[in-house]
């Protein structure tokens, strides 16, 4: 009986299929990442009202990591891409899980 159980949780962990997670009739895809320019970067940072400090806060990479993409001399990759990614199209993500949140104090 166990053994049924553990089959099920390596297929679930170990799909059989590059790219695709099974279990049982769903199937899912990962988006690959989009890559994003110097202009896009500055222009997404702006439309979430950051500052560079804040961006890179929020991103988890330093202010000179953030100042190197938007001056075109660094690309981001892995999960900084993917973040941008999610808050390209889902800005209010920061509010609604209180990642961002005014202090009232400047």
């Amino acid at each position: 009986m166990i053994s049924i159980y553990l089959d099920a949780v390596k297929d679930a962990l170990y799909p059989k299929k590059k790219g695709v997670l099974t279990r049982r009739s769903r199937y899912i895809r990962i988006e690959p990442l989009s890559p994003y320019t110097k202009d896009e970067i500055r222009t997404l940072r702006l439309r979430l009202h950051l500052s560079v400090g804040l961006f890179a806060d929020l991103l988890g990479v330093s202010e000179k990591t953030v100042e190197a993409w938007e001056s075109g001399h660094n690309e981001p990759s892995g999960p900084a891409l993917r973040l941008m990614n999610m808050l390209q199209r889902y800005p209010d993500i920061l509010i609604e899980t209180h990642t961002v949140y005014e202090t009232g104090a400047r």
